[in-house]
């Protein structure tokens, strides 16, 4: 395991890198195929998730939830400001979309269930905390949840057309400064954050199966953010509100590499085909990419735009990106291209 010392010597080193970028021989470059206008005024928006079960990409905007599909990179479906004000994170299974949102304390904190089947607002449930936030379903249990900003916990719903809350499971993070964000369920394991932590929780009980405190500085959004599996090696990848992606053995939580990242991040993607991920920026317009395998950035893409990609999802059938350019109120397609790579 990496000391503390290490990490913090590694993480500045990175810094440093940033003034003069040295990439590996990029692979890919990226061919920009189509720019989606979304149906909300420009600024920044939130969750961007792609789902499986049907190809497409809901998008968290401004205000109000988008719809696209990926088959015609058009918007399908749109949820209006009344509708779904201040949305965050979504969660889905095979029959419902539960969105957040997240207006805070003495306002609208509300779970919004949408039908797949018919895409109309089947429900609208209040949260028992405040700020809803990152959210994530675990079908195989029939549960979906939902992480608290303001309470410092993860809320278990039952998943449905009419939720029921099932419990708030407390973060181990105590007196947080930031608080908690966003998680993501990988092999039937919570895998969340909060501050500067990265930890494990049994999605059953509540139950902390294990923690690690990174000892990053904790910013105005936190220190450690969303995460992604690489399942071949069993390893966890967090971006960071710093320079750095974490590499972490996903039992242990201890860190095994450190890769540079542009600028902070909030969002990390993957698509397992290709071996790449990639990196979303509050702070950058554009995204990093990295080879999985050789645990190596190996580009840096920018949309030439002042506007960040605060969040963006992969299509892993076709492999296009889709990153959330708040400025423009849209979403950018990216095609990965294969280029010819020198040893």
């Amino acid at each position: 395991m990496r000391t503390l010392m290490t990490l913090m010597a590694s993480t500045a080193l990175l810094g440093g890198l940033m003034v003069a970028p040295s990439f590996a021989q990029a692979s890919y470059t990226f061919k920009l195929v189509k720019k989606i206008s979304l149906p909300t005024k420009a600024g920044h928006g939130d969750g961007v998730v792609y789902d499986p079960s049907n190809g497409y990409v809901y998008v968290s905007m401004v205000d109000g939830m988008a719809v696209v599909d990926t088959k015609t990179n058009k918007v399908v479906h749109a949820y209006t400001a009344e509708q779904i004000p201040a949305p965050n994170y979504m969660a889905f299974d095979d029959n419902y979309v539960y969105e957040t949102v997240a207006q805070g304390k003495g306002k609208r904190n509300q779970i919004v269930v949408i039908s797949k089947k018919t895409w109309k607002i089947v429900d609208t449930v209040n949260t028992s905390g405040t700020s809803p936030d990152g959210a994530f379903a675990d079908p195989a249990n029939k549960r979906f949840f939902v992480i608290s900003d303001d309470n410092n916990w993860i809320e278990a719903w039952t998943a449905g057309a009419h939720p029921t809350h099932i419990a708030n499971y407390p973060e181990p993070v105590k007196n947080p400064v930031a608080g908690p964000d966003v998680g993501s369920l990988h092999n039937g394991t919570i895998y969340a954050v909060n501050d500067s932590y990265l930890f494990k929780m049994n999605p059953g009980n509540g139950a902390i199966e294990g923690s690690a405190n990174y000892r990053l500085k904790v910013l105005k959004h936190g220190g450690t953010k969303a995460n992604i599996l690489d399942k071949a090696t069993n390893e966890v990848w967090v971006a960071t509100t710093h320079h750095s992606v974490l590499v972490v053995d996903a039992k242990t939580l201890d860190i095994v590499d450190i890769l540079p990242q542009s600028k902070g991040a909030d969002d990390i993607e993957q698509d397992p085909g290709l071996g790449l991920a990639y990196d979303f920026q509050s702070s950058l317009p554009g995204f990093d990419v990295y080879d999985m395998k050789a645990k190596q950035r190996i580009a840096t893409i920018h949309t030439g735009t002042k506007h960040p990609t605060h969040t963006g999802a992969v299509d892993p059938d076709n492999h296009d990106v889709y990153a959330y350019v708040g400025g423009e109120a849209a979403l950018w397609v990216y095609e990965p291209v294969k280029t010819m790579a020198t040893k």
